[in-house]
């Protein structure tokens, strides 16, 4: 990104601060996102999206919602808008828009698919739910936990539909690994361990400024599994730094201010632990999309057996299991079974669609986030920090 799109996007953000008020001014109704229509029989309802930020990561999330038949993409949107036009050609999308403003004011859709920079996401968030759409957001769904809260209540008080990313819990090895713990065969599991990182990202800078950061990129994923698998947590101890405080980012030399080093002890309550490291500082010799069994990046321990995720939570290929009764280790769901990390926003509308109960909730992405900024506090703090959000857990029943 230039210089000058640099700036285009600080302006940007500065704007949305009022985009409250500018939502109201444009006279959008603020209504159910889903007007009730009459379809004849076997006919499928499908869900409009409208997507917001054309950067790297819409690469990967719209061919997926284009495939979906549940979905029908019809507007785009970026900051810059060329980036919002190119993709529109690109994917065939009937209309593009340089400004939330104007893609709430345009063709009416029902599911706003946020993919833009992490600062962004609360405004924008925000923006679309007094306007009566459905989101789905890419993580976190806001920086402060204060905001997260605010998102919710307002979906809830107008009977709108929030998720927010990652997809981990939807994955088949989360089911094997949840319902392998539900049916007691690790036997009492009171430890686990995850570890999710690489040299950094060079294609934005964001990731390294204020309101980025190793911890929102990646640990948000492994926070999400273990929270997911062993329950809520109730306290938290961090440690969280920036080891390389200059990083090179879009062609341009970078000033890092988010952490780039972070690890975290969390207390899920009843003697269980868990532990997650994650950053931008660490070298692998193994490619992140690698399928070799030997690479397990998130390991359970029980005093009957442990078991061992093959790949990372958000491209898992099998789980590893040994017990006392069956020592020998065997991988089990190494099929993905359709599962992929960008078809959050897929998955959803077809929750919407058909009336599926989603495994992913909001209650689930406001815990992770508080974890995370509790993380930073604990760091600056030097004491433990207590949580208090919850979610609704076990996720997956049954044994």
């Amino acid at each position: 990104m230039s210089d000058w799109n640099h700036l285009r996007r600080r302006e940007f953000l500065k704007q949305l601060s009022a985009t409250g008020a500018a939502v109201a001014a444009a006279g959008i109704a603020v209504q159910p996102a889903i007007a009730k229509e009459d379809k004849p029989p076997g006919q499928q309802r499908k869900i409009r999206v409208g997507g917001i930020g054309c950067g790297n990561v819409s690469g990967a999330y719209l061919p997926n919602l284009l495939a979906s038949p549940f979905v029908e993409v019809v507007s785009v949107c970026d900051i810059i808008p060329e980036r919002a036009e190119a993709a529109a050609k690109k994917y065939k999308v009937p209309n593009f828009y340089p400004h939330i403003d104007k893609m709430l004011a345009g063709a009416d859709f029902d599911l706003l698919v946020n993919l833009t920079s992490m600062p962004a996401h609360f405004p924008l968030n925000k923006a679309a739910l007094q306007a009566g759409k459905h989101v789905w957001t890419e993580k976190p769904m806001a920086s402060s936990v204060g905001d997260g809260k605010e998102l919710l209540a307002l979906a809830k008080q107008r009977s709108l539909g929030f998720w927010g990313a990652p997809t981990c819990v939807t994955s088949p090895q989360f089911r094997f690994m949840a319902e392998t713990l539900a049916g007691g065969k690790l036997g009492r599991v009171c430890a686990a361990h995850a570890s999710y990182g690489h040299l950094g990202p060079t294609w934005s800078a964001w990731f390294f400024q204020k309101g980025g950061g190793c911890l929102y990129d990646l640990g948000v994923y492994n926070i999400t599994t273990l929270t997911g698998l062993l329950g809520p947590a109730k306290e938290v101890v961090g440690l969280s730094a920036t080891a390389i405080p200059v990083r090179h980012a879009e062609g341009r030399q970078v000033k890092a201010e988010a952490d780039d080093n972070s690890m975290l002890l969390i207390d899920h309550g009843n003697a269980v632990f868990s532990h997650i490291q994650t950053g931008f500082v660490y070298f692998t010799a193994l490619d992140h999309r690698s399928t070799e069994r030997r690479h397990h990046t998130v390991d359970i321990m029980g005093t009957e057996g442990s078991m061992h995720l093959c790949g990372y939570d958000w491209g898992p290929y099998g789980v590893d299991l040994g017990t006392r009764m069956n020592p020998e280790v065997q991988t089990f769901c190494a099929d993905p079974g359709g599962y992929k990390w960008e078809y959050g926003a897929s998955y959803v509308a077809e929750c919407l669609a058909t009336g599926k109960k989603s495994l992913m909730t909001a209650e689930h992405a406001l815990h992770v986030l508080e974890i995370m900024n509790a993380c930073h506090e604990s760091q600056q703090t030097g004491r433990r920090v207590k949580i208090e959000s919850d979610f609704l857990w076990p996720i997956i029943q049954g044994g």
